[in-house]
């Protein structure tokens, strides 16, 4: 086994262990890891895209929040138990996803990027104007008063997004988008559909990203248009994939863990009026020396620093 197959073994492990905790933590930290779990698994989610198959979306945050919105209704108007308004919320999000990637993953590159972009934001304008949703003001879900249930639930997805991206990584259908990726045409050449695995992976991204918003509702007990169609949600799930490793498999999660961490240290300090501005420093600096994220050096230790290229890299940032 391969060193980045060991170390995503291993962070599976621990975070297969990490569902005893929650009977030791203080409610303070089940909430904070919590989020982790949900973050992570939005990043693990636009790597299967983004990563993948190399197609930047700024328009991911559109399935959290028509997850979050459909087991809102599921669970308000319908009346059905949470893991059946789950389940009909990851189907909307799949749904909603194939419906849109046939004409929208035709574009590329920033093309790409601003079709998503204005996805997630009339996304957000067409909710807030329709009755059955509240409108503007929003929803409400039943309290559930066991905030363990959630701990585990978002643990569960982010599990779940890991061994299944690890299970597309070595199929031949990651490898077609590994190939889309890197030449489109040529891989079209191979006779590869690279209309359908487009789709297919963005369809697989919302599911996971569709289940993370539902949770997300049911543990919030509210929500509304801003909140879960916030474009910060989908920047945050670029950084930590970036920062991790773009196309690796725990990398997401591996970003999603360091930037959650310095956050929350920066958080606690009397810095927090800087809190922004310190924090995006730091992602700077980091991606300008890690262009390929962490993972490389994490797998390979010392051999993958190389100082001539990290030369090159800080001159071309210069320019």
């Amino acid at each position: 086994m391969q060193a980045g197959g060991r170390l995503a073994v291993g962070i599976v492990i621990v975070l297969a262990l990490s569902a005893l905790l929650p009977p030791h933590l203080n409610g303070n930290w089940v909430h904070v890891l919590t989020l982790f779990f949900m973050m992570s698994s939005l990043a693990q989610a636009w790597n299967l895209i983004g990563g993948f198959t190399g197609y930047a979306s700024f328009g991911n945050v559109t399935f959290f929040g028509t997850g979050a919105y459909a087991c809102a209704y599921a669970m308000d108007a319908m009346r059905w138990p949470f893991w059946t308004a789950a389940l009909f919320a990851v189907v909307v999000a799949a749904a909603l996803a194939a419906l849109l990637g046939w004409p929208i993953l035709r574009l590329r590159g920033h093309y790409f990027a601003i079709a998503t972009l204005s996805i997630a934001v009339g996304m957000q304008a067409l909710v807030a104007q329709q009755e059955p949703f509240g409108k503007g003001s929003g929803m409400t879900l039943p309290i559930n008063p066991n905030f363990h249930f959630f701990y585990w639930v978002m643990l569960g997805i982010l599990i779940v997004s890991i061994l299944l991206t690890a299970f597309i990584a070595r199929s031949r259908f990651g490898y077609a988008l590994v190939a889309i990726r890197e030449n489109e045409e040529a891989a079209a050449v191979l006779g590869i559909n690279a209309a359908r695995a487009k789709v297919a992976a963005w369809a697989i991204s919302a599911a996971i990203t569709g289940a993370a918003g539902a949770t997300f509702a049911y543990w919030n007990t509210f929500i509304d248009p801003p909140t879960v169609f916030d474009l910060n949600y989908n920047v945050l799930m670029i950084i930590m994939t970036l920062l991790g490793g773009a196309g690796t498999i725990v990398g997401p999660t591996i970003g999603s863990f360091i930037l959650s961490a310095i956050g929350e240290y920066l958080g606690a300090q009397s810095i927090s009026p800087w809190h922004t501005v310190v924090l995006g420093a730091i992602i700077v600096f980091i991606v300008i020396l890690l262009p390929r994220g962490l993972m490389p050096y994490l797998t390979g230790g010392l051999r993958a620093f190389n100082l001539g290229a990290l030369r090159a890299q800080l001159r071309a940032s210069r320019v």
